[in-house]
């Protein structure tokens, strides 16, 4: 099996990588790269996430397939409560609403927009534990700085166990980039109560501790959601990736690297978002596109 497969296979066994199976993902990636004779720095932090315990929804008595994702439990008795995503059919938590709320296939609307009663239920537990961040490389003066988060929602192949293999193939055949450059395995990027953004606690903390190297760094390069089409590199829209305070000082210097969005907002935050989605050539791709960047 090709390697980048295997790792991408070996992170999605851990979906959905949130909580305690983050932190199994995490021990992963150290071992990966213990065994390529590198030792990595860890940047620990304390965090707390919301892990859906159940979900349950009725229109009109009759269940409806859908999926917890909301910060609190509560009962569902809205249909301001019920949401969608309107780029898939799969049940995708595109955002999560701090209040009770459930999400159904965009199939399902017509069900919504008809229903005369909505009923139902999340369960959320409000888990605190310990993430990191995985640092490997030059951590003193890096020309350019690569981040990857490793934690998902759902599946995680597309978003984003494609982009950390990527990233770790890339070091295992040209080990000599780290001595120029710093790679970032994220931790915590999907959700957190790290008001008031729900989300990018881990790339937060990085920039608490190392902003100095944010500052110096010449380029960053973000990679998250490679392996749907040939690889894009992009300078729009940087804060959907780069969620960090001071991004208006870091702007100019980023470059994000992934698929066309249209195609991965397909595949987003749902169960189904398993290796298959993924193309081993538009990997590859995307292996060259960021060896470019950083030579």
């Amino acid at each position: 099996m090709d390697q980048i497969i295997k790792i991408i296979t070996d992170l999605s066994r851990f979906s959905p990588r949130q909580g305690e199976n983050e932190n199994k993902t995490a021990r992963y990636l150290e071992s990966v790269i213990i065994s390529l004779g590198i030792t990595p720095i860890i940047q620990s932090f304390d965090t707390e996430v919301p892990i859906i315990l159940r979900a349950e929804l009725l229109f009109d008595g009759v269940p409806v397939p859908c999926l917890g994702g909301s910060f609190q439990s509560g009962q569902i008795t809205s249909k301001s409560q019920v949401h969608f995503s309107p780029y898939s059919d799969y049940i995708e938590t595109l955002s999560y609403p701090y209040g009770p709320g459930v999400h159904i296939s965009k199939s399902n609307k017509s069900l919504l927009d008809n229903a005369s009663i909505v009923s139902g239920e999340t369960v959320v537990n409000k888990h605190s534990y310990q993430s990191r961040n995985i640092l490997v490389g030059n951590s003193v003066n890096p020309d350019k700085i690569v981040f990857a988060h490793y934690d998902s929602l759902g599946g995680g192949a597309v978003d984003n166990a494609g982009s950390v293999a990527v990233c770790l193939h890339l070091i295992s055949d040209n080990q000599e980039l780290l001595s120029n450059n710093l790679f970032v395995f994220v931790g915590n990027e999907e959700l957190s109560y790290d008001t008031p953004d729900y989300w990018g606690k881990g790339y937060r903390e990085f920039e608490k501790q190392y902003l100095d190297l944010l500052n110096f760094a010449k380029e960053i390069i973000v990679v998250d959601g490679v392996g749907v089409t040939t690889p894009q590199t992009i300078t729009e829209n940087i804060e959907d990736v780069f969620p960090v305070r001071n991004l208006s000082a870091l702007t100019s210097k980023t470059t994000w690297i992934s698929s066309v969005q249209s195609e991965v907002l397909k595949c987003y935050h749902c169960l189904e978002d398993t290796p298959d989605k993924l193309n081993q050539d538009f990997l590859h791709e995307s292996i060259d596109c960021l060896q470019k960047m950083l030579i």
